[in-house]
């Protein structure tokens, strides 16, 4: 059965490290069988730093779907959207092409949106700096 996950959730609240669990349980971290797309990867570069840069944020979002496409398209058994996915219309196209190319779909709420401490903790162990005030926001605008 192909698979896939889309993740939702804030910044810091376990996406990715749930995303290669998912693989690892899945399909025993086979990387032939599995595919994990995240707007962040674009985010890296050379040297595997990450710099966030806002204005290609629509741009990298647009890469994304497009590997996420060809991902399906190459029939990977597992693929894994591992963004925040804070509104829905942020994950709708994945949902539609996946379904559309027969994939079965689930979407992922991982860690605690509306807690304020874990919010707190989200802020202090996510990799890109996201601050708790914006956390906070995001976790308001939470479309469920």
């Amino acid at each position: 059965m192909k698979q896939v996950f889309i993740l939702r959730g804030l910044p810091g609240s376990g996406k990715s490290h749930y995303a290669q669990t998912l693989a690892d349980d899945l399909v025993a971290g086979d990387e032939t069988q599995y595919f994990i797309c995240s707007t962040d990867d674009f985010f890296v570069n050379e040297n595997g730093e990450y710099h966030f840069e806002k204005q290609r944020l629509s741009e990298y979002h647009n890469l994304n779907l497009a590997r996420f496409i060809n991902a399906l398209a190459e029939g990977i058994p597992l693929v894994v959207v591992d963004n925040t996915n804070i509104k829905k219309w942020e994950f709708v196209a994945y949902a539609s092409a996946a379904t559309a190319m027969g994939y079965q779909v689930k979407e992922v709420i991982v860690g605690e949106i509306r807690d304020k401490s874990l919010q707190h903790l989200y802020a202090k162990r996510n990799g890109h700096g996201v601050g708790l005030k914006t956390i906070s926001k995001m976790a308001h605008l939470f479309e469920w």
